[in-house]
């Protein structure tokens, strides 16, 4: 049972702190697509749903 209950807690800390750095990056990777090919693109659009993906998870943890 403690190593259930250690493995879901491991795992929380693992996902509150991964999900604002995958947002960040990929934040980043999209405007600098974006930047680079003047507009959006499929891969900027893929990048933005992370994004916001990664935020809307993150607001579920709060």
């Amino acid at each position: 049972m403690w190593a259930l209950l250690f493995r879901r807690v491991r795992v929380m800390i693992l996902v509150i702190v991964l999900l604002p750095v995958v947002a960040s990056v990929a934040r980043r990777l999209a405007e600098r697509v974006e930047r680079r090919q003047e507009g959006q693109t499929l891969g900027s659009r893929g990048l933005r749903v992370v994004e916001s993906s990664a935020r809307r998870a993150r607001s579920m943890l709060r």
